[in-house]
C-alpha cells in the first residue's frame, strides 16, 4: 500500500467535504425556520380558519394550498438549504473516504474494468437503492419540515411517484450492466477506454451508454436538493456502472490460459 497522489488529493477531498459539511450544519442550526415566525404563523392560523370552520369546496381546498405555498416563498430561509448541502457534503466526503480507501488498497486496478459479478450487482443494488432514497427524500424532508400542507396528499403522491420512477430507472440500469457480465466476463481494460479497433464496437456502446451516463452526471448535479444526499452518491455509483458496462464491451477479450 502506498500514500500515492491519488490517494491523498482524494483523501484532501474527503476532509475538506465533512468539514464543509460540518460548517453547513451549523449554519442550518442556528438560522430560524422562517424570517419573521410571527407573522407566518398568523397568516398560516387565517389561512386554516377558512378550512376548518365552513363547508369548503374543493376550489377553496385549491386556493389554500396555492396560498400555503405562496407563505412558504415570502417567509423561507436558507435554513434547510444549508443542511441540505450539509447532508450532501457528508454522504460526498464519506465515498470520497471510501473511495481513498479502495485506492490504497487496489492502486491502479480501479481503473480497470471490474468481471465480478458480486462487486457489480452490489454496487448495482446500493446504487438504486440511494436513488429511491433520494426520490422519496424529497416529499419526506419537506413534510417534516412542515413544507406540505396537512389538508393534501402532497406526501402519498410523490412517494408513490418515486416507486413507478424507479421501474425504468431500475431495468435499465440492469439491462446496461448484467449482459456485459454474461458476454464479456473474459474481456479486460482500461474503465476509461473511449474506442480501438474494430472501432464499431466501441461507437455502439458509446452511443448506447452516453444518455444513461449523462443522467448519472445529472444526479450529481442535484446535491444541493432535498435528496441530493442520496441522489449525488447514486449518481457516482451509477456512473462507475455505465463506464465499466461500456468498457467491458469496448474491452479485448484476455486469451484462455493453456
Amino acid at each position: 500500500m502506498k500514500l500515492t497522489p491519488a490517494v491523498r488529493l482524494t483523501a484532501a477531498i474527503a476532509l475538506i467535504l465533512l468539514l464543509a459539511g460540518a460548517v453547513l450544519l451549523w449554519l442550518a442550526a442556528v438560522t430560524p425556520w422562517h424570517t419573521d415566525s410571527n407573522a407566518y404563523f398568523a397568516a398560516l392560523q387565517r389561512l386554516r380558519a377558512t378550512l376548518y370552520f365552513g363547508q369548503p369546496d374543493a376550489e377553496t381546498f385549491k386556493r389554500a394550498t396555492v396560498r400555503f405555498a405562496a407563505l412558504q416563498t415570502q417567509y423561507a430561509t436558507h435554513k434547510w438549504l444549508y443542511a441540505d448541502v450539509a447532508y450532501a457534503c457528508f454522504s460526498l466526503g464519506l465515498c470520497a473516504a471510501i473511495v481513498a480507501g479502495l485506492a490504497l488498497r487496489f492502486g491502479a486496478q480501479l481503473l480497470r474494468t471490474q468481471r465480478s459479478a458480486l462487486v457489480v450487482l452490489g454496487v448495482t443494488v446500493l446504487a438504486l437503492a440511494e436513488t429511491l432514497a433520494g426520490l422519496a427524500a424529497d416529499p419526506l424532508h419537506r413534510f417534516y419540515r412542515e413544507q406540505l400542507p396537512e389538508w393534501s396528499d402532497a406526501l402519498e403522491i410523490p412517494l408513490a411517484g418515486a416507486l413507478v420512477a424507479m421501474i425504468p430507472i431500475a431495468t435499465v440500469t440492469l439491462l446496461l450492466v448484467l449482459p456485459p457480465l454474461v458476454f464479456r466476463r473474459r474481456s479486460s481494460g482500461p474503465l476509461l477506454v473511449f474506442t480501438r479497433p474494430p472501432h464499431w464496437p466501441a461507437i455502439l456502446a458509446n452511443a448506447i451508454y452516453a444518455l444513461p451516463l449523462a443522467f448519472a452526471a445529472f444526479l450529481l448535479t442535484s446535491f444541493a436538493s432535498r435528496g441530493g444526499w442520496a441522489l449525488a452518491p447514486a449518481g457516482l455509483m451509477l456512473l462507475w456502472l455505465f463506464l465499466n458496462g461500456r468498457a467491458l464491451w469496448i474491452a479485448p477479450k484476455e486469451e484462455a490460459a493453456s
